[in-house]
């Protein structure tokens, strides 16, 4: 769910009477429905009345849960009279919470801006070999220990405009040896130090390469 929060005042700063109605738009010709969870029946909030210090606090289904997809709120304002002051239009995304006072509305005639990627793992431990290969059509970031020297390594399915991390850590014993992809160029060298890492992050400028550096490996620790 999303909650939307926000505080009414008048023009000397003042806290003002008022409610707040809020409503689901732009699920066209189709019943709208919630995660699959079921069908939405009821798709505005009566009036919210506002605190006494002038504050309200609503909780939403979020727009990126809410099929059809396009979906967006309105939110009315009206004054202690009952006068509408204005309505505003925003997408509200699940779990995240919406202060009113200082969100920006969008125009429902333009087109919707597009959802922020999906906060998922882009982490791969590759197990260790001598002849390692890192796939870049799966994950963005590479973890590799080494317990031995790798004497070649490869890419696979990099993507063009895609930063790719390599962290490259040796064991206590440390002194392995770490043959970069052919297709890594200017790549920082290793740290043979015990128990050292390196990092490094590369844009891939080309599919399946070449990676370039966007600045230096770092060591540590």
């Amino acid at each position: 769910m999303a909650t939307i929060t926000g505080k009414l005042e008048n023009i000397t700063g003042t806290i003002e009477d008022g409610t707040i109605d809020i409503a689901l738009w732009g699920y066209g010709s189709q019943v709208p429905r919630s995660s699959g969870t079921g069908m939405l029946a009821k798709v505005d909030t009566a009036p919210i009345e506002v605190n006494p210090d002038g504050t309200f606090e609503e909780e939403l289904t979020g727009n990126d849960q809410i099929a059809p997809a396009g979906t967006y709120y309105t939110v009315t304002v009206r004054d202690k009279n009952g006068d509408v002051v204005q309505t505003n239009a925003y997408v509200f995304l699940g779990s995240n919470t919406y202060d009113l006072d200082v969100t920006d509305p969008f125009d429902p005639s333009q087109p919707q801006p597009p959802l922020p990627p999906l906060i998922v793992n882009q982490l791969l431990i590759i197990p260790f070999s001598p002849t390692p290969n890192f796939p870049g059509d799966q994950y963005t970031t590479f973890g590799f220990t080494l317990t031995g020297d790798v004497t070649s390594s490869t890419l696979s399915g990099m993507v063009a405009g895609n930063l790719y991390t390599f962290i490259i850590s040796q064991t206590g014993a440390g002194g392995w040896k770490f043959q970069w992809p052919n297709a890594v160029l200017n790549a920082t060298p290793v740290d043979p130090g015990a128990g050292a890492t390196t990092v490094q992050t590369f844009v891939c400028i080309a599919n399946n390469g070449p990676l370039i550096p966007i600045g230096a490996g770092t060591y540590y620790p």
